[in-house]
């Protein structure tokens, strides 16, 4: 019995416990810290006008749900989330917002996320948040997932950074980041990205350039 209740428990209450625990924090620290927002108006501007993935590293999770809740509120974010255990505050966080969803994935149907993928994008009009390296990694490493979605669903993929000049980094394969209190916050919107339908483009060419929009190591001072 105490066993059945200890795993109901960890199944229906930890993610969610987890996941409002995490929203508090978030709220509480980015509330300490000055924080500069770079490329937000030609982000909104794509959004408006294409179907539209918000591409990020599995590290910079921690701060997406509240930054598009502040600013662009206008729009329905679907995060793309493994189903896991792993997965699932995530997804809770994500769906604790009113512009916020959650489509959770075996992380082992591959065909099965494309086609996903795909739907939401062209039928939903919602903006897919996607982690190209997750979400089991290899850290840093795009999958070609983003690329065949994008360019079966004609849509941009516009990438989401932030750096802080001081930060917690956590102990998982991703290294997850997290701001401190009374930090510098830089969130940078980048120039979307086209894979254009039909096209026979050099896949390996287009996960290097996926990859660069992405990786901005310039520290914040």
């Amino acid at each position: 019995m105490v066993k059945r209740m200890r795993t109901y428990f960890k199944k229906r209450w930890l993610p969610s416990i987890i996941a409002y625990s995490a929203k508090f924090t978030i709220k509480l620290v980015l509330w300490t810290c000055r924080v500069e927002v770079i490329g937000l108006n030609k982000f909104i501007q794509t959004a408006g006008q294409f179907p539209c993935i918000l591409a990020l590293w599995h590290n910079r999770l921690a701060l997406v749900s509240e930054v598009m809740n502040r600013a662009a509120p206008a729009f329905i974010y679907t995060a793309f989330i493994s189903n896991s255990r792993d997965g699932e505050p995530l997804a809770r966080l994500a769906q604790s917002y009113k512009i916020g969803r959650a489509l959770r994935v075996p992380h082992n149907l591959r065909h099965h996320a494309l086609s996903q993928m795909i739907h939401h994008l062209k039928d939903k009009r919602e903006i897919l948040i996607i982690t190209p390296d997750g979400p089991r990694g290899p850290r840093y490493e795009v999958k070609p997932g983003i690329i065949a979605a994008a360019r079966t669903a004609e849509a941009k993929v516009v990438p989401f950074s932030w750096q802080a000049n001081r930060v917690w980094t956590l102990n998982t394969w991703d290294q997850m980041m997290m701001p401190k209190p009374f930090s510098k916050i830089r969130i940078t919107f980048g120039e979307p990205l086209s894979f254009e339908k039909g096209a026979q483009g050099d896949m390996q060419a287009e996960i290097i350039a996926v990859q660069n929009a992405l990786t901005i190591e310039e520290r914040v001072q």
